[in-house]
């Protein structure tokens, strides 16, 4: 199987087997250890059979190699490399996408292999919702969702953002594909996950901001804000059940009392401002927080924001390397685009740019909520990532090829 192929594949079956865990899978079975450890060695053979030498990974893997030494130090180690191994699944497949997906009809393939999640969240929902399975929900009397309810709602931001390049690819099914779109955000809209909403909504100004196709962009928001108000009465009940139950928990007082929001100073007090200097520059227990911050004070409790595990982890060498290699990749994208603006078709040229610059953010974004482990929707991330980097590149090299010759 070739590495493009490997990838289209890749999200639909992790999607459904992401899905199975808690409701058919039993957690922690060795069902999921087998299944876990196969994806691990599948991403490693794909990664070394597709391997491109190329600079612009090399901070990802010092900061892939900086954590692995830290596993060493870790009072739990068998934890700790079982969430190493999810962040090495991820971020392997940004190399993978980048070396594999070389043309653009492989960029479609990928990007409709990635849409097709929202048909599968979806079927989970209406599946999940006829057969009583209960799933992770706020309030007991909404859709249920399985065992995707972070993983599920945060990927389905990226399937959101991902609709104009979907459409771009698929003109034939536009309606089809905003009707699915509309659908998505209700049912994202009505589980109430904050940064699921946030980001969607950061993604769609950042729309408006750099697309030079403003006038599609509104029409097809306006298109979509028609169905919602139109549709609204049917999932109004729903809606509102749903805002009573998180009423409270959107308070400034109880945001205040928040665990994201007080991890944040227990690990800068702990990690900054701690007179050990090997636990400033190299932090403790890698991802192996529960238990080992605030004294204890949390209990099982894991530190959820990305940013406060990977500094209580990795210290501050550990946050400057997982910072920098995301902003090589927009370094590297600066560069080329230039040159990639001037081979590619305008309109395609306007969506890819869009995609990348929300991607990369949205990213960062995502990140405040937490989930450095959680495999899918950061797999979205990066191999959309990669992907548009492979065809900015290429599209760069053959302008200054093209250039060359018409010098000679």
């Amino acid at each position: 199987m070739k590495s493009e192929v490997f990838l289209y594949r890749f999200f639909p079956f992790f999607f459904f087997y992401v899905a199975l865990i808690g409701t058919v899978i039993p957690r922690a079975s060795v069902f999921t250890q087998f299944i876990g450890g196969t994806i691990v060695l599948l991403c490693i053979y794909y990664y070394l059979k597709s391997y491109l030498s190329h600079n612009i990974f090399t901070s990802l893997y010092v900061f892939l190699f900086y954590l692995a030494i830290l596993l060493y130090f870790s009072s739990n180690l068998m934890y700790s490399f079982s969430n190493y191994l999810s962040t090495l699944i991820w971020t392997l497949i940004l190399p993978i996408s980048f070396a594999s997906i070389n043309s653009l009809n492989k960029l479609k393939k990928l990007v409709n292999s990635i849409s097709l999640l929202a048909l599968l969240y979806i079927l989970n929902i209406l599946i999940c919702t006829a057969l009583g399975i209960k799933g992770k929900s706020y309030s007991g009397e909404i859709f249920q969702t399985g065992n995707v309810f972070t993983e599920g709602l945060n990927s389905m931001t990226y399937v959101l953002l991902l609709t104009p390049l979907t459409i771009y690819f698929n003109p034939k099914y536009k309606r089809m594909i905003l009707l699915i779109a509309v659908t998505i955000f209700i049912l994202v809209l009505i589980q109430f996950k904050r940064i699921s909403i946030i980001s969607t909504g950061i993604g769609l100004i950042i729309m408006l901001l750099y697309s030079q196709n403003r006038g599609k962009v509104l029409y097809s928001l306006l298109i979509g804000s028609l169905l919602f108000l139109v549709s609204f009465p049917i999932f109004e009940e729903s809606f509102n059940k749903q805002k009573k139950a998180r009423e409270r928990r959107i308070t400034t007082q109880n945001i205040e009392e928040e665990g994201r929001y007080q991890e944040t100073f227990v690990v800068i007090d702990e990690i900054i401002f701690s007179s050990r200097l090997d636990r400033l520059l190299f932090g403790k227990e890698i991802f192996n927080s529960p238990g080992n911050y605030a004294n204890g004070k949390y209990g099982n409790r894991m530190i959820h924001s990305d940013y406060n595990a990977v500094l209580h982890g990795s210290g501050i060498l550990g946050m400057f390397l997982y910072l920098f290699w995301q902003i090589t990749l927009f370094l590297f994208y600066r560069k080329i685009k230039p040159f990639a603006k001037s081979f590619l078709d305008k309109n395609l040229f306007d969506v890819l740019n869009v995609l990348f610059i929300n991607f990369l953010i949205i990213g960062f974004i995502m990140a405040i909520s937490g989930g450095i482990n959680a495999v899918l929707f950061n797999s979205i991330r990066v191999v959309i990532l990669g992907a548009l980097l492979r065809i900015f590149y290429d599209a760069a090299k053959n302008q200054l090829s093209n250039k060359k010759k018409k010098i000679a």
